[in-house]
């Protein structure tokens, strides 16, 4: 699970216990009934009715920060719609100020501040809030302890006022001492029950031994049973100095608004602020790691501060930590000094490294570790980087970390500007819906608005962070970084005494790709060992991306029973996946902002690029900042295919609407023809979309055909990736690499086809009563390399003559054209085809006759050349407008190889005589060798 920083952590691990009936350590009681918690469904209703819309950007207020007479700093911060106002003080109060002796002191006092200040005992606390409709809580950390209510806006100013009485005049009476030990002791021994939350403290204490931080911070039964009365009396009041809280006021209420609210923290006279806390760089263990494995027959032995667990309780943890079968490695990093305030550069880079695709989980997942989770610590005086590894079984501790401090160190060159740019944006998102969820707001921002030494809107709403400023801190923090690491791990194996780091290990190089080469269209390409061929395109600054699948070879991977179904599996990859059904891998796609095209639409007219038996495809465009997600996205729906009936309907819909129209006009001409050329059963002639008499295939012979990546009609080796990226192509190789590697080791496959088996003969179709047939005439030659221009020429130089003569002066047609194309194998189609009325097909074929003689004759002139070399460039621009399109450009040639009739640029057009546009007419277009199809 992400970690976004050990606030949000522990947040969202809080929220996932409360679901399973926990007890939340260190929260406090809650004021709105006599029970110690108010009840967490109670508490999960009061977030789910806050309201979860944002304020467009022209009424966001930024928030205002304040230093108030008494040294105390506030941060004022405006979100409308919510009718509700969140006040949260945190209190440099944690259990690493305490004695040890008296461990958990801090969450006691914290307990006893609920019991009374003035006149009111805890009943009169209870109803003054519950008078307000305003809930209370508390909970403590490390190096703070925060309180927060969330009351109606127009109840603001009175419940601050009770939390200022609370925190500055409470009476902490004999009576309510006692009587609160006796809960806190219950609350230890219901914590101490869950082996969660013992491996939680046994980690702790032996990561931290020797340190203020060793020991709990609910404290022990021993320790909670030595504290007295005059010494938390004495702590409340050195450690509640109103000069050292921090307060946040956030929610419905204007700027004036929330200044009233402040009012009643502004009655103070300056106070001194508490001692300054040491540098945890002075303490011992830096640069050193110790495991601790409990054996399971036994209670194992205690580490220091941990006296006075009750009996029994440690033999049901079993002999190791964390999820999985193997054991739980935690490693913490200590800031350097150059990166003292600069806990937003840090967040970032705990952001990279946390993710699934990063820097960690790459060199240790699946191999040495079933997860990796990474957060910052925000603390005073200096922040840390906390990891915690869940092993795989049977790795050895050591091993595991010496490849943990190797991945870390490789990895201080730091994130590439997408992922910066992206992680920035995914955090702003979660920091809206965070903060106007008011209550778990103050969950969330209390340790960074408790611990940080800058601006407190800088902490809780950062500013923009260049890629340089993240790379410079991941250098700062991971590079050299021994002396200021340490490291514990519970599972079996490992030093039972501390010992010295071990050296690092460099992550193992995976074979991810071969390099980068250069490729065609100013493309770079690479070969995943699995035999998938990615190109990518680079365009450094664009706001846009564009990403082309091509599956080679379309037909001829089709079962022979089943011609058609790869269109039916291409229209059901947006239909769901494992994670997510058709609606919802929708709303992916539109909260992405992307475009996906899986199909051609037999609804919108010349749709029909992609309807060839040689390949199939998927096109995916938006926004820079989302290409990841878009390759994520696709390799999801290839690896992970789960319909659901909404999907399988819309699917097998458009599918068979698609059969319809390939069975129609040129659809229908072109497959005749193919059938001619090839043979009726040959793979480039089938129907692309299958005949519309044929039995729609099952849901079951579609997962058959579909198979199991990296099987399949989605075989690797059979993938041809082009992405025209703004991304680094590194950065996207390796992307690439971790979404669509697989086991195994293959070059690419293509083919092979059967040889052409066709009559030659143009079949006799009826034309029954139709309004309009298609003639097509056309043949199959190869083409010699330096007749390739020139050929692309003539076929434009026939399609131009075509329009003049049979459409412009005899009016016999309205779509018509010429054309020249490469199939798998390297031979070419020249085509010529135009729709008329029955009565005009011999004319229109007479027509087509006397334009190839024509142009066989004689050279075209220049100036018509030169207009055509033109129209040509205007092709090849329209035709490359979209990153998709440009993407796909490469995509079919590096399919096609260098025999594809795309690589003939501009300047080969350009250096096309008159004459080598005749001999080629004359050498390919021989009307006594081509082939005339007639179909309705």
């Amino acid at each position: 699970m992400h970690r976004p920083g050990q606030g949000a952590f522990r947040a969202r691990r809080w929220l996932q216990r409360a679901t399973a009936g926990d007890r939340i350590p260190g929260m406090s009681k809650s004021l709105s009934t006599l029970s110690l918690c108010l009840s967490v469904s109670l508490l999960l209703c009061l977030l789910a009715t806050l309201p979860l819309g944002l304020a467009s950007d022209d009424v966001v207020v930024r928030p205002v920060e304040k230093t108030l007479s008494s040294g105390m700093k506030a941060l004022l911060w405006p979100r409308a719609g919510s009718g509700t106002v969140l006040i949260a003080v945190t209190v440099p109060a944690g259990s690493q100020d305490e004695n040890p002796e008296m461990a958990g002191l801090s969450h006691y006092l914290e307990h006893l501040l609920f019991d009374g200040f003035d006149d009111l005992d805890e009943r009169g606390v209870t109803e003054a809030f519950e008078g307000l409709s305003a809930y209370m809580n508390a909970f403590t950390r490390e190096q703070s302890t925060v309180f927060f209510s969330l009351t109606p806006r127009e109840e603001a100013v009175a419940a601050a006022e009770l939390m200022v009485g609370m925190l500055t005049r409470s009476t902490i009476q004999p009576g309510v001492y006692a009587k609160e030990k006796k809960v806190i002791l219950e609350e230890l021994a219901k914590d101490h029950a869950r082996p969660d939350g013992l491996k939680e403290e046994l980690l702790r204490a032996s990561l931290w031994a020797g340190t203020p931080k060793e020991h709990p911070v609910g404290g022990t039964i021993a320790t909670v049973e030595a504290t007295t009365r005059e010494e938390v009396v004495r702590y409340f009041k050195t450690r509640y100095q109103p000069g050292a809280f921090r307060v946040l006021l956030t929610g419905d209420l204007d700027i004036g608004g929330l200044e009233a609210v402040l009012a009643p923290f502004a009655a103070f006279e300056e106070s001194k602020p508490g001692a300054a806390r040491p540098d945890p760089l002075s303490w011992p263990g830096w640069g050193r790691w110790v495991a601790l494995a409990p054996p399971k027959s036994e209670a194992p032995k205690m580490p220091p501060g941990m006296g006075g667990m009750p009996k029994g309780m440690m033999g049901a943890m079993g002999g190791h930590g964390g999820r999985g079968d193997g054991g739980t490695l935690e490693i913490v990093i200590a800031a350097p000094d150059a990166l003292d305030r600069k806990g937003n550069e840090m967040e970032l880079v705990a952001r990279w490294l946390s993710e699934a695709t990063g820097p960690l989980a790459s060199a240790l997942v699946p191999t040495y570790a079933n997860s990796v989770e990474v957060a910052r610590v925000p603390e005073d005086p200096r922040d840390s980087l906390d990891l915690r590894i869940s092993a795989k079984e049977g790795v050895e501790a050591g091993v595991l970390l010496s490849r943990a401090l190797g991945a870390l160190g490789a990895a201080a060159a730091g994130p590439a500007d997408g992922d910066v740019l992206r992680m920035q944006r995914a955090w702003e998102a979660e920091r809206a819906i965070t903060g106007q969820r008011l209550h778990y707001a103050a969950v969330y921002y209390g340790d960074a608005l408790a611990t940080t030494r800058g601006s407190l809107a800088d902490a809780l709403e950062p500013r923009l962070i260049s890629g340089e400023e993240t790379r410079s801190a991941a250098t700062a923090l991971l590079k050299g970084a021994a002396s200021r690491t340490r490291a514990a791990w519970l599972g079996k194996g490992g030093p039972v005494e501390a010992s010295d780091l071990p050296q690092p290990l460099a992550p193992e190089v995976k074979a991810t790709a071969r390099a980068l080469e250069a490729g065609p269209m100013g493309s770079l390409v690479s070969t995943l060992p699995n035999g998938m061929v990615v190109g990518i395109l680079p365009e450094t600054g664009s706001p846009v991306f564009g990403v082309h699948l091509l599956v080679a070879d379309r037909s001829l991977n089709e079962p022979a029973e089943s011609p058609g179904i790869a269109d039916l599996i291409h229209r059901l990859l947006p239909a769901g996946t494992m994670l997510s059904g058709s609606t919802a891998l929708a709303s992916r796609f539109e909260r992405a902002g992307i475009d996906v095209k899986a199909a051609d639409s037999p609804m919108i007219p010349f749709d029909n690029r992609y309807h060839t038996p040689s390949f199939s495809y998927l096109r995916i465009e938006g926004p820079s900042v989302s290409l990841e997600d878009s390759l994520e996205m696709l390799a999801e729906m290839i690896r992970q295919p789960a319909w659901d009936a909404r999907g399988w309907e819309q699917a097998t819909k458009s599918h068979l609407a698609s059969r319809k129209a390939g069975n129609r006009g040129g659809s229908r001409a072109a497959r005749v023809f193919r059938q001619a050329l090839f043979g009726e059963n040959h793979p480039l002639a089938r129907a692309v979309s299958g005949t519309p008499d044929a039995a729609l295939p099952s849901e079951d012979e579609v997962r058959a055909a579909w198979g199991e990546y990296p099987g399949g009609y989605f075989a690797p080796n059979r993938l041809i990736l082009t992405i025209a990226s703004p991304l680094p192509a590194e950065q996207v190789l390796a992307v690439v690499g971790d979404l669509f590697s697989s086991e195994g080791k293959s070059d690419p496959v293509r083919g092979p086809y059967p040889a052409p088996a066709g009559s030659g003969n143009a079949p006799s179709i009826a034309l029954g009563e139709t309004p309009q047939v298609t003639v097509l005439w056309g043949r199959l030659v190869s083409v010699a390399p330096e007749d390739r221009a020139a050929l692309a020429v003539a076929a434009d130089a026939l399609s131009d003559r075509m329009v003049a003569v049979i459409r412009e002066e005899k009016g016999l047609a309205y779509g018509l054209g010429a054309g020249a194309g490469m199939i798998p194998g390297g031979q070419w189609i020249l085509s010529a085809s135009v729709g008329t009325r029955p009565d005009n097909k011999d004319e229109v074929v007479s027509a087509l006759e006397g334009l190839v003689a024509e142009l066989s004759a004689k050279p075209i002139g220049q100036k018509d050349l030169d207009r055509l070399v033109n129209r040509d460039r205007r092709t090849h621009m329209l035709r490359s407008l979209s990153a998709a399109s440009r993407a796909y450009r490469v995509g079919r040639v590096l399919f096609e190889g260098p025999d594809s009739e795309l690589l003939i640029d501009d300047a080969q057009y350009a250096r096309v005589t008159p004459e080598e546009v005749q001999r080629a007419m004359k050498k390919y277009f021989v009307p006594a060798k081509m082939l005339l199809v007639v179909a309705p």
